[in-house]
């Protein structure tokens, strides 16, 4: 749904993750997974970025970087579940980098956590309750597709060019910005920005892409997210590389 933009409010550094240096992510802890060759995720200054992740040059490489225990009094029901009934909004920007045809990057709560593998690309991007966005290289350019999980895995939505598809081309490593949205409904949604060659990028305040049927209660049984995930297919090496490589600098939750 639209938003009003008021200096005075949440919305002001949501929307403004590019010129908004934030790290609140309400958590409790980090994890970080990878595996394959080639694969990295780390959460130190690599190249100035606070977050690298690489899915890596093998077929079935993954990388992650995620939370858990997001701040009990807001966003959890209790220490071990997130509640869905609740309006949750996270806010990144930085960069992507696609080369290869069958890989992915996806965002997501209600990610693996820090003992599993994020699921490889091709395969559903939620197993248990949650929801998230999908990037993958589509016709010259990185796409997005909402995704979600309620009592089953929900029909994403299509892959969609946002705006100029955070790159004129995908290998043009521009800068990108994003939130995604839980409303407590059911509803679920991206807003994007226009990518560009610097990080100064405000987000458009009306919704890109829409997803109904999504999460609405305290039921879940996960507690990792946001998870940011790097993938590739699990038997087919990537077409190019790098294959999906995601940086950021930039990260904020909200949660009403």
């Amino acid at each position: 749904m639209p938003l009003v933009k008021n200096p005075s409010n949440i919305d002001n550094f949501l929307f403004s993750t590019g010129r908004t240096r934030a790290f609140r992510v309400g958590n409790a802890g980090a994890y970080f997974k990878n595996t394959g060759a080639g694969s990295s995720a780390t959460g130190g200054n690599t190249l100035g970025f606070n977050l690298s992740i690489n899915a890596g040059t093998a077929a079935g490489g993954t990388a992650k970087v995620g939370y858990f225990d997001p701040t009990a009094a807001l966003i959890t029901a209790s220490a071990g579940k997130i509640d869905y009934s609740k309006r949750i909004r996270f806010s990144i920007g930085g960069m992507m980098y696609m080369a290869s045809t069958n890989s992915v990057i996806r965002i997501v709560f209600g990610g693996t956590g820090n003992s599993a593998d994020a699921p490889a690309a091709g395969a559903n991007g939620l197993t248990i309750k949650g929801f998230g966005a999908e990037f993958a290289l589509q016709s010259g350019v990185i796409q997005a597709r909402l995704i979600g999980f309620n009592s089953a895995y929900l029909t994403p939505t299509s892959y969609t060019t946002l705006t100029n598809g955070f790159g004129l081309a995908a290998l043009d490593s521009r800068f990108f910005g994003a939130v995604i949205e839980s409303d407590g409904a059911g509803n679920i949604y991206l807003y994007g920005a226009d990518s560009s060659i610097n990080p100064n990028i405000n987000i458009g305040q009306t919704p890109l892409l829409t997803l109904t049927g999504g999460p609405t209660n305290d039921t879940s049984t996960n507690r990792f997210g946001p998870e940011i995930q790097c993938s590739n297919n699990a038997s087919v090496a990537p077409t190019a590389t790098p294959s999906a490589l995601f940086q950021s600098n930039y990260y904020l939750i909200d949660v009403q």
